[in-house]
């Protein structure tokens, strides 16, 4: 400690390099936050987001209404006619479209019963898989079901989901993909929302977007046993809806969401497509933004330890009102997404919160020991 003042541009020498260093600080851990392999001897992922926090207290904030345009019919262990039969009646209750979430490796040599409920409903959309081998510009396409390459199916979508590791967290869905320079393979949510609703899926593409956010908070979305569906209050519920089919006990299927831990495939396909027929899509602010809040953030709280220390104010002061803007971003965070359905990722403010003042301790130290080295060779001098 010194018992001068600072001159003003000591102050400034001091909050600049302490601003530098909580930035480079941050930025060191957001680089690669999803891994922490650094820490440790075996790989550990982990993946987080501060609108992770954002989805759960909105979904706590008030009861959600069933979703009024998709719902899921499972056909857990249910065999392929049983699952044609499903299909037929699904259609009879007239739909505006059906999603076949499932995969059929073998074909039947006669009277396949599934295949021709395929063929005759002209609302289905099947499942494909995509596959980028070379990381490149251009998917190929992976067979999933016998009759990918033998028929000409009117409607096929890919099903892929961004979750590579187990850790991973499924936030957003790709509505397209590029198969050549002029060729395209649209997502099942949008190939289903094409024929529910053009106008929704138009928008869709002009958004432009490579990835959308879905929506987990809006509404749930209802699932319907196989078994259920000749009760006669059925019809109502699945006329003029889409019906998404799929098995929900898959474990190999399963994955996490920002508010499920385990999450059958089917029901993210779902809630994807309900973003889009909503229309209602969640926005996120750029990162320039994010990074200019958390430096503004970080220079208020290194002037203020500054202050503190030069006019001897209380620090234990400036510490409570350290940890009050840590919770008063999140807290603005959820207000922000709770009016507007935009994302303020307010992780770098959080970031810059903590390592500010780590960084100012870090600094002022040295430059207090500059001082005192400078002081004890000037009395060495004088002696």
């Amino acid at each position: 400690m010194t018992e001068k003042k600072l001159h003003w541009w000591q102050a400034e020498i001091i909050i600049v390099l302490s601003l530098l260093l909580a930035i480079g600080l941050a930025q060191f851990i957001l680089y690669d936050f999803s891994s922490i392999e650094i820490f440790a001897p075996v790989e550990k992922k982990l993946d987080f987001r501060v609108s992770d926090i954002y989805n759960a207290v909105e979904e706590k904030k008030h009861i959600v209404e069933l979703s009024k345009d998709v719902i899921v019919v499972s056909v857990d262990e249910c065999n392929r006619e049983q699952i044609a039969e499903v299909i037929n009646l699904i259609a009879s209750y007239k739909p505006k479209a059906i999603g076949l979430d499932i995969s059929f490796m073998t074909e039947k040599a006669n009277n396949d019963t599934l295949l021709r409920a395929i063929l005759d409903i002209e609302n289905l959309v099947t499942a494909t898989k995509v596959v980028n081998p070379d990381m490149g510009m251009y998917y190929e396409r992976e067979q999933i079901s016998f009759f990918e390459s033998k028929y000409n199916l009117p409607h096929v979508g890919y099903v892929n989901l961004d979750a590579v590791h187990m850790w991973n967290i499924v936030r957003t869905f790709v509505p397209y993909v590029l198969l050549g320079e002029n060729d395209t393979l649209c997502s099942m949510e949008l190939e289903l929302a094409r024929i529910a609703a053009p106008d929704q899926a138009r928008r869709l593409e002009k958004r432009g977007k490579e990835a959308e956010i879905i929506d987990y908070t809006d509404y749930e979305i209802e699932v319907l046993s196989a078994a259920r569906l000749e009760k006669e209050y059925v019809a109502e519920r699945l006329r003029n809806k889409v019906v998404l089919v799929g098995d929900i006990t898959d474990i190999k299927d399963t994955y996490r969401t920002p508010l499920h831990d385990s999450q059958p495939g089917v029901l993210i396909h779902a809630y994807a497509l309900q973003t889009i027929l909503s229309g209602r899509y969640i926005e996120e602010y750029k990162g320039w933004v994010n990074w200019l809040i958390a430096v503004l953030i970080g220079l208020l709280l290194i002037s203020g330890l500054l202050c503190a220390i030069e006019y001897q104010l209380l620090n234990l002061f400036v510490r409570i009102t350290q940890f009050a803007l840590m919770f008063l971003l999140v807290v603005c965070g959820c207000a922000i997404y709770s009016r507007t359905h935009m994302y303020a990722d307010f992780m770098p403010a959080i970031l810059m919160l903590g390592f500010g003042a780590l960084s100012f301790d870090i600094v002022y130290a040295l430059y207090s020991s500059v001082q005192n080295i400078i002081k004890k060779i000037k009395t060495c001098h004088k002696k």
